[in-house]
């Protein structure tokens, strides 16, 4: 406090010691103020503020003390000197009790005045800078109490960090900490998303999910972006006023202070923390920014370290999927299973929600859908034309399957995120995989890598069920051969017995034209063994192809409509289309049309044909069977006869082959199927026909 500007008031109802006072005083450079009236001084008091006050004690009405009172009551650090002419020990006691500095006697000597009033002035400076550095190491001491808290908390929070293995959790917990700490509003953490390199928000607080989900941003293009791009950490006090990013303001951000800072691991930077707006809606400070980026390098290596372990873990998930598959995948039997199996292994390790299997017909250069999984309507009948060279070009299988797909109403949508393989053994394209996410995220190149370490063993099945059909056709032809071996010889002994009596008996002409004919019909049974034998060998014959075998009954059923009128015959079908099975049409269509002429003709009176297909799963071989029931009212199949009637020649008909049957069973059976029936004499039979489902 500087004496030029202390200001004294004096309080005296003697206007010549006022008087004497104000000269004296004055001279020495301080501002005095002069009252001869105790209640203008209460007034005075009250109104303005007085650094000393020297008063007399006795006044009339308002006495000194009154205006000690009425000082203190003001500051209770007021400094007062009381004046008197009528001084007593008593009356020296209670001005001191009542807080007056001190007591003069009058008449007053200046000098001691003077040095009275220095004295005072001097306590009072020290009081004052007493509490001023009381304050400032109040203000310290908060200062260092939130250091250690903010300290302690960058201390727990490294600790929390790095027990964090679940990488969505510790981001969380990342956003969390940092808003706490640094008491912001809201805050984001923003990883750079390879390889598209843009900034996507992987956890947040205080943002719409609408934001959350579907911001992305270039390097370079936002605040974030600018920062994830130089890797150096950034202040904006107030947007609107910053020369760098106004004219980003209106458009992208309704905040105004803002924190962004790298996420950074040495030279590499994962990406940024932003924190926006102080809860106290102060701007954030120098301090902030430095107690986050200090967060920042313990947040960035905690996530670098959770990756890196996500990734092991990753890669001992993937080598387990793929030893499950290498040691588990040559026991599934049939290729719904095969299906069933891979699309569950690499759902388990890749975000993949949907696949569609193909089968390749070289001979149409035509994919054909085999098998939808992951959609609720997994009905599909889709045939793609595909020239014959493009098959082994993934990049245009893709391009095909995905424009086959764009009308799709479950697919369509997310056509962009479907990556195909073509299934390849042997050197030979079997059919094509494609897969797909309904978050329209494309596969990295190190899921396409491993999804073709899948195919590639995959493909092996493909030759194991084309080894399986060959091998059933192996024995049942080797079956057939040595039936046919076995029929031959009768005929041959026939023909050779006739020829002998031929020659003998030349002569004798009554039984000549018995003979020959005897003869001719022995070679035409033998004919008709070749040309079984034949039919049944050749490579090109049973040409199969993904077919609904409804289409092929309807046709088969066309083709009887006839018969099925003249004979008064009512036709009761019960199935629909979407029963999709490998055969040959044509072969197929001969089974069922044995089948259906030997129902009519079961039923000579009149009476109902009833035609269905279902689905048949074998508890015991745990295959899946398409079945296809034909059942007549008809005259039925005696017991006795029920076992011989797949029998090669056996027949209850007059002019019957007894061929006809034994042929159906041959087809089915080469079709990795299977014939059965079920006949109540005179009441009717049932036959059914089983095939593999796909």
């Amino acid at each position: 406090m500087q004496q030029d500007s202390t200001r004294i008031l004096v309080v005296d109802d003697e206007k010549g010691m006022c008087d004497s006072l104000q000269t004296l005083l004055s001279k020495v450079g301080y501002e005095v103020t002069t009252v001869e009236e105790g209640e203008e001084a209460l007034r005075k008091i009250q109104k303005d503020n007085f650094d000393l006050v020297i008063t007399d004690i006795k006044m009339p009405r308002v006495d000194g003390l009154d205006i000690l009172k009425a000082a203190r009551k003001k500051d209770e650090d007021a400094l007062v000197i009381l004046m008197t002419g009528y001084a007593s020990l008593e009356s020296a006691i209670s001005a001191i009790n009542q807080g007056a500095y001190d007591y003069l006697m009058k008449p007053i000597e200046f000098p001691e005045l003077k040095l009275t009033i220095q004295r005072a002035l001097e306590k009072r400076r020290a009081e004052e800078d007493k509490i001023k550095l009381l304050t400032e190491l109040k203000k310290k001491n908060l200062e260092l109490k939130k250091k250690l808290a903010e300290l302690d908390a960058l201390y727990k929070a490294g600790m929390s960090l790095s027990t964090t293995e679940d990488l969505k959790a510790l981001l969380n917990k990342i956003v969390s900490l940092a808003t706490r700490v640094i008491e912001a509003k809201s805050g984001s953490i923003m990883l750079i998303q390879k390889p598209e390199n843009v900034l996507a928000i992987e956890a947040a607080i205080g943002l719409s999910p609408h934001i959350v989900k579907h911001t992305r941003l270039e390097l370079g293009s936002s605040i974030a972006g600018y920062v994830a791009q130089k890797g150096t950490p950034l202040i904006v006090r107030d947007i609107k006023k910053d020369r760098r990013f106004s004219h980003l303001s209106k458009k992208h951000y309704a905040t105004r202070s803002l924190l962004c800072v790298p996420l950074r691991v040495k030279d590499n930077i994962l990406g940024v923390i932003n924190l926006s707006d102080k809860k106290t809606d102060d701007p954030f400070t120098q301090n902030d920014l430095r107690l986050l980026t200090t967060f920042a390098s313990q947040a960035a290596i905690a996530i670098d370290d959770t990756e890196h372990f996500n990734q092991n873990l990753k890669k001992i998930e993937e080598l387990e999927v793929l030893y499950d598959i290498a040691t588990q995948l040559s026991s599934v039997e049939d290729f719904q299973a095969v299906c069933d199996f891979v699309f569950e292994k690499v759902r388990a390790i890749m975000p993949v929600e949907f696949a569609l299997w193909f089968d390749w017909n070289e001979k149409a250069n035509e994919l054909i859908l085999n098998r939808l999984q992951g959609c609720e309507n997994n009905k599909r009948n889709l045939m793609i034309p595909l020239a014959k060279d493009d098959i082994y070009n993934p990049e245009k299988v893709n391009q095909k399957i995905r424009k086959s797909l764009e009308d799709d109403p479950d697919l369509s949508l997310h056509v962009d995120s479907i990556t195909s393989f073509p299934i390849i053994a042997e050197r030979s394209v079997h059919g094509v995989l494609s897969v797909g996410n309904y978050q329209q995220k494309s596969c990295s190149n190190e899921q396409i890598r491993l999804i073709s370490i899948i195919i590639s063993q995959s493909a092996s099945v493909y030759e194991k069920q084309k080894s399986l059909l060959n091998a059933t056709r192996l024995v049942t032809m080797g079956n057939l051969v040595s039936e046919i071996t076995h029929d031959l010889k009768k005929p041959l002994t026939n023909i050779k017995g006739t020829l002998q009596l031929l020659r003998e008996k030349w002569s004798e002409g009554k039984d000549k034209e018995k003979y020959f004919n005897l003869v001719e019909e022995e070679i035409f049974r033998l004919d008709g063994l070749v040309k079984e034998i034949l039919s049944f060998s050749n490579p090109y014959k049973y040409e199969l192809e993904k077919r609904d075998i409804g289409t092929v009954l309807n046709r088969a059923l066309k083709l009887v409509g006839r018969d099925l009128t003249n004979r008064n015959i009512t036709l009761k079908k019960e199935y629909s289309e979407g029963y999709m099975v490998l055969v040959d049409k044509n072969q197929m269509m001969e089974v069922f049309l044995n089948m259906i002429l030997n129902s009519i003709e079961a039923m000579s009176d009149g009476g109902e044909l009833r035609v269905c297909i279902t689905r048949y799963r074998d508890p015991k071989r745990r295959v899946e069977f398409v079945r296809v029931g034909i059942a007549d009212t008809g005259c039925g199949i005696p017991p006795k006869n029920l076992p011989r009637i797949f029998d090669r020649y056996f027949t209850t008909k007059k002019e019957g082959t007894g061929l006809g049957l034994a042929a159906v069973e041959r087809i089915v059976k080469a079709h990795a199927g299977r014939i059965s029936v079920q006949s109540k004499f005179k009441k009717g039979t049932t036959f059914f026909v089983d095939i593999p489902a796909i």
